[in-house]
Order: C-alpha cells, then structure tokens, then sequence
C-alpha cells in the first residue's frame, strides 16, 4: 500500500505544478521538483522504518524498510536493517538474502552481513550453512567472543570446521586459543 502511494506521490512530483504557458521558469521548476521527489519520500519510508523498529513492530518495518529500498536500493545499511526486523520477525529466509544483499552492495558491511547470514540460518536450523558462514566470518576477522556470545550460535561453538578456522586464525597471530577468544569450555 505505502508502495503505491509513493509511486503516485512519485509521478504527481515528476509533473511539477501547472504554470502559464509560455512562462520561463517552467522547466527550471520541473527540473528542481523531480530530483528531490524520490528522496524526499525515500527519506519519509525511512523514517517510518526506523520508528516502527524502535516500537518492535518487527512486520510493519520489514515493509517499511521494503518500500524505502524499491526507492533506493544502494544502501547496504539499509539492507541490513532490513534484515535484522526479519530475522526479529521470525523471517530467516528473507532474513538471509537481505544480509548477504547488504554485502552485494557496501563490502564495507561484509563482516556484519556475514555474521548477520550465520544467525539467520542458525534459527532456521540449517546448521551445514550456519557453519559455512560462521567459518566465514571467522575468516573475515569476526571476534569468536562476538560471535560465541550469541545464543543462536551456542550450539554451533564446539564445530570441529569452526574450531579448526580458531587454530587457524590463531596461528597467523602467534598466540593460544583461550578460553576468552571463544574456545570450547
């Protein structure tokens, strides 16, 4: 619904307001509306994102966010704010593709989003792809603590792949495994 008032809203914006025929300033007036029209309205479907997230209305902002990045989808925090409401919303599927969408579009986000992969298929339950994004994310230089204080991932820490990318990890940096960098205990 909101999507298709931003459309309308869209389109009545790209036509400017009617002027006199012949006037010199309506092209110049069309030509300031139209750019400043779908981010103005990008900026608004935000705005409800956020409070709706804030108010954990977890459904509510999944479509808010939605209809903000059919706006504008380079946004790759957006995108993963997108898909941390899925995930509350019990949306894992959707969840995951909105996370690793996030990492498509900003590398910058791609620990976060890996993480965020990981979490999604752990509470789904498929534990062969929790482990591939887990192992993932160790590689990309995600913290073990960070991850292993994460109850969706509480079964997942004595993995023999995961412990095997901590020895790893550990021996390029010369140090132990302890029991603060996430070993098993």
């Amino acid at each position: 619904m909101l999507a298709q008032v931003i459309v309308l809203a869209w389109g009545l914006a790209m036509r400017g307001p009617a002027t006199p025929a012949g006037a010199p300033s309506a092209e110049s007036c069309a030509d300031r509306i139209a750019p400043c029209a779908p981010d103005s309205i990008r900026a608004a479907a935000v705005r409800q994102a956020r409070t709706a997230t804030r108010d954990g209305a977890w459904n509510d902002a999944a479509e808010l966010w939605q209809d903000a990045l059919i706006l504008d989808g380079r946004r790759g925090a957006d995108w993963l704010a997108l898909g941390d409401v899925l995930v509350r919303a019990d949306r894992y599927r959707e969840a995951a593709a909105a996370y690793q969408r996030a990492i498509q579009v900003d590398a910058r986000l791609t620990e976060a989003g890996t993480r965020g992969v990981a979490r999604a298929y752990a509470r789904m339950g498929d534990d062969r792809q929790a482990v591939r994004w887990l192992e993932q994310a160790l590689r990309l230089g995600a913290r073990p603590a960070e991850l292993w204080s994460d109850e969706s991932f509480r079964p997942y820490r004595d993995a023999p792949r995961l412990q095997s990318e901590l020895r790893r990890q550990v021996n390029r940096r010369g140090g132990d495994v302890t029991r603060d960098e996430g070993a098993s205990t």
